[in-house]
């Protein structure tokens, strides 16, 4: 008789294979949850705060995105990538949610923002959260993402009720919300047995790579969340409040994109020994399948009739609406720019991507910051919407490229189109 043996990913780091079928349905419904969650959260903020209150709610937000995309670039990528070593690397999550949460923390107490202070004292959790979340639905069971999800969406939701009712003030439920899925984070990580004793134990390679990818983050997907604090500081909390009331209604779209590259990169890397034209057919359809996806949502919002969005958002409904067509196509265009990054991080092109990060980081905050001082929320909305425009041209031809390349070189020298003369 044959006993079939069921694997848990954080017990054993042997390599998981996934199961196909109904993981990406999951993986949408956990996105779907998270969407759902922090959408509510910046709807309660937004309908209690000031503009400005809102803008310093919009900080703290970026700082967690930042700490949670650092995490997920130097470490949860390179395990759902490998599919091996998942319990030591919560090691190496705990450290950098740490160190970044007492950065956080400290400048929240020295600045007086309440949101600051939340978001940084949560921060090791939340991150571990992301990490345990992202294992489920990459390469372990996504259904244990979905119940992670639907806990942290009750808990959220609970106190995003009592902020609508004026029961608590907008950085109760804020509070509530950080530390809430920082506990469930630390809950999941230790019901699944992984090492949560901050730590680096990995190799002089795997360092550099990580240290790489982690700078490429920064540069890129890290700069967006930087310009601002750049933006608050030489335009005003105002501005910084004005974006993220319009990318409130957005972040459905946002959070579908951040599921999806989850999805993205174990399938670019399952093509990874497959021609050039298989690869590069691979990152066309996925590509085209996640736009096919948000688009109708993308549309909506743009589109969203005033008596609901002043219904969502308040009286700060009037500064949100004139900027949702083009944070809507900065959301569109994130779409290639994903994944050419995940291409080039299954391609192992650190140098490549960091290179094309100082290119494109360099001109983020600049571009940004100048458009708001000049024309205000619309023009720092308008320098989103081209910067995005051109990040997605030069990630995903950088990856074609790259494809192009190699497959040249793998190619006979006989067949190549541009042959290397010897000695040359």
């Amino acid at each position: 008789m044959t006993v079939r043996a069921r694997s848990r990913v954080g017990r054993s780091d042997a390599p998981v294979v996934p199961r196909s079928g109904g993981r990406a349905v999951l993986a949408l419904l956990v996105g779907g949850l998270s969407s759902g969650g922090n959408l509510l959260v910046a709807i309660t903020v937004t309908r209690l705060e000031s503009i400005g209150g809102v803008g310093e709610f919009a900080l703290a937000f970026s700082f967690y995105v930042l700490g949670s995309g650092l995490v997920r670039s130097m470490v949860t990528d390179a395990v759902l990538a490998a599919g091996t070593g998942v319990t030591s690397a919560a090691r190496r999550v705990t450290l950098l949610g740490t160190v970044c949460g007492a950065v956080l923390g400290a400048a929240g107490a020295g600045y007086g923002s309440p949101y600051l202070v939340c978001v940084g004292l949560a921060l090791p959790g939340l991150v571990l959260y992301d990490y345990t979340k992202a294992i489920a639905v990459g390469v372990g069971t996504p259904s244990g993402a979905l119940v992670q999800e639907a806990t942290w969406a009750a808990v959220t939701g609970g106190a995003a009720l009592a902020g609508l009712l004026r029961w608590v003030d907008a950085p109760s439920v804020v509070g509530v919300w950080a530390l809430g899925g920082g506990l469930i984070g630390v809950v999941v990580g230790v019901r699944r047995g992984y090492a949560l004793r901050p730590g680096w134990r990995v190799g002089r390679v795997e360092s550099r790579v990580a240290v790489g990818f982690g700078t490429q983050f920064l540069l890129t997907t890290g700069s967006a969340q930087l310009s601002l604090s750049a933006v608050a500081a030489f335009a005003g909390t105002s501005v910084v409040g004005a974006l993220s009331a319009g990318r409130t209604l957005l972040g459905p779209v946002n959070l579908v994109l951040s599921t999806a590259a989850t999805l993205t990169l174990p399938y670019l890397a399952r093509s990874r020994t497959e021609s050039r034209a298989v690869r590069s057919r691979a990152a066309v359809r996925v590509s085209l399948l996640v736009a096919a996806g948000i688009l109708p949502m993308t549309a909506a919002v743009a589109l969203l009739p005033d008596a609901v969005g002043r219904t969502l958002l308040g009286g700060n409904w009037d500064l949100a609406r004139s900027l949702l067509v083009l944070l809507a196509l900065e959301s569109l265009f994130a779409v290639p720019a994903a994944v050419g990054f995940a291409g080039l991080r299954v391609e192992q092109a650190n140098r490549r991507a960091i290179l094309l990060g100082i290119l494109l980081g360099g001109l983020r905050v600049p571009v940004v910051v100048g458009a708001a001082v000049l024309f205000g929320a619309t023009g720092a909305a308008g320098a989103l919407a081209a910067l995005a425009l051109v990040s997605a041209v030069a990630w995903a031809g950088s990856y074609l490229l790259l494809l192009r390349h190699r497959a040249a070189h793998r190619a006979p020298a006989h067949r190549r189109l541009d042959p290397v003369p010897p000695g040359g």
